[in-house]
C-alpha cells in the first residue's frame, strides 16, 4: 500500500539524516557501517514477523527459554573461538576484571534475557508492526541519552 512504501520512504530518509555526519568523509568504513546497519534492519524485521508467528503457536514461556539458551549457547562458543585473541591481552591487564564479568553479566541477564521476556510478551499484545515502531525508535533513543550523558554530537 501507499501508506507503507511512504513510510519506508520517510524512514529511510531519516536514517540518512540521522547519520549524514559532515565532519566525517564517506569512507569505505562509513559504508560497511551503513550497509551493516542494513542488513541489520532486515535481520530484526525478519526476527520480529518469525517470532509473531511462532508465538501464536509456542507457550511464550517455551518459546523465551529457548531462544535464551540458544543465545546463551552461541555466545559461549564465540567467546570460547575468540579466546585465542583476547586471552594474551586478558593476561596483560593490570586492573581487575571483576566489572568486566560483571558487565558481562548484566548484559547477558537484563539485556538479553529480561528484554527477550518483555519482548515476546509485548509483541504478542501489540503485533509485530507496531513492535517494530518501538524498536526502530532504538537509535533515536540511544542518539538522544549519548547526546545527554557523553555529549555527543548528531550530525544534520
Amino acid at each position: 500500500p501507499p501508506r507503507i512504501w511512504a513510510a519506508v520512504v520517510l524512514a529511510l530518509t531519516g536514517v540518512f539524516v540521522f547519520t549524514l555526519d559532515p565532519a566525517a568523509a564517506a569512507t569505505a568504513a562509513s559504508q560497511q557501517g551503513d550497509a551493516l546497519c542494513v542488513l541489520a534492519a532486515i535481520f530484526y524485521a525478519t526476527y520480529d514477523l518469525r517470532l509473531f508467528e511462532h508465538g501464536s503457536r509456542v507457550a511464550p514461556l517455551t518459546l523465551i527459554t529457548t531462544k535464551i539458551t540458544a543465545q546463551a549457547g552461541l555466545s559461549v562458543l564465540a567467546a570460547v573461538a575468540a579466546w585465542s585473541s583476547v586471552g594474551p591481552q586478558l593476561d596483560a591487564f593490570d586492573g581487575d576484571l571483576w566489572p568486566v564479568a560483571a558487565a558481562a553479566i548484566w548484559s547477558g541477564v537484563f539485556v538479553n534475557a529480561f528484554a527477550s521476556v518483555l519482548q515476546v510478551s509485548g509483541q504478542q499484545a501489540v503485533g509485530p508492526a507496531r513492535a517494530q515502531v518501538v524498536y526502530a525508535s532504538q537509535p533515536l533513543w540511544a542518539a538522544i541519552l549519548s547526546l545527554i550523558f557523553l555529549g555527543e554530537t548528531v550530525g544534520v
